[in-house]
């Protein structure tokens, strides 16, 4: 790709915020475009950076956005700069946010979560949205390629990035990888290229955030040991049911040298609350 001229900002990117911040306006259009609003939308945006992504959606048929923006500075800069009365801002830590009781307000609406996302908070953040996943009718974020494709990794695509965050996000939510974005368009220039990808959370689904947390950490245990099979991954956590994983196994047609990435996200829930019951 041909280099692109770096647009000079008013305030020095904050590296330990992993700031990279877009104005090409084809690509803020593109994503614009790739997210479904209407009258009762309220769009909650995870990082307002100058403002370019915020304007855009201002001009949509939402009803409100809401955006956060932990740099004070930008926080003010925005504020003395905008010019949309549906658009609010707030200096916001969005990995410190209370979203049951953030979302309560507008659980009446259509909530969208949209953020350019600074790479270093993605896994925790997706993390702490999921567990509260019926608040939100889509989430569209533009991250790291490598940790989307991570993301959308099943036992059929990107296998070897397939992992218990995979399973997760898969398990609760349809997820799309819309586009990829060249590094060369942020300003400071990343390392990296990005994706933009859209979670939309199922319907069906009605598990509790202690189940949630208890499913996530079970994920874990199961893929700790990547290059072991899932029956030694499941007997360092929980040896004392080896007869009942032996039952288990034979029941679902399940071969003891089968690998953890070789399971698919409801196989694993199965498999969870199975477990959740030898327990009990």
């Amino acid at each position: 790709m041909k280099n692109i001229p770096q647009t000079k900002l008013p305030y020095q990117p904050n590296k330990a915020l992993g700031q990279n911040f877009i104005f090409d306006k084809n690509y803020l259009h593109k994503i614009v475009n790739s997210i479904s609003v209407d009258n009762e939308t309220i769009i909650i945006e995870i990082g307002s950076g100058y403002g370019n992504l915020t304007n855009l959606l201002g001009e949509t048929t939402c009803q409100k956005i809401i955006s956060l923006e932990k740099d004070k500075n930008l926080f003010q800069w925005l504020e003395k700069n905008n010019k949309n009365d549906k658009i609010t801002y707030l200096c916001q830590d969005a990995l410190l946010v209370d979203w049951k009781n953030f979302c309560l307000e507008y659980q009446n609406n259509s909530l969208i979560i949209v953020g350019n996302l600074p790479y270093y908070l993605t896994n925790s953040l997706i993390v702490n949205l999921l567990l509260s996943y019926q608040k939100f009718k889509s989430l569209v974020f533009l991250i790291q390629k490598e940790v989307a494709r991570k993301w959308v990794a099943s036992i059929n695509r990107y296998n070897s990035k397939y992992s218990a965050l995979s399973v997760f996000i898969n398990y609760l939510a349809k997820i799309k990888l819309v586009f990829e974005v060249p590094r060369e368009i942020f300003t400071p220039i990343p390392e990296v290229d990005g994706a933009l990808l859209i979670i939309n959370p199922h319907e069906k689904n009605n598990i509790s955030k202690e189940q949630l947390t208890y499913f996530l950490r079970f994920l874990k245990n199961c893929f700790r040991f990547r290059r072991k099979t899932l029956w030694n991954n499941l007997l360092n956590f929980a040896n004392k049911h080896e007869k009942n994983w032996e039952k288990y196994f034979h029941e679902k047609g399940y071969s003891s040298t089968i690998r953890p990435q070789n399971i698919n996200p409801v196989e694993y829930s199965e498999l969870f609350f199975y477990w959740q019951k030898l327990k009990s």
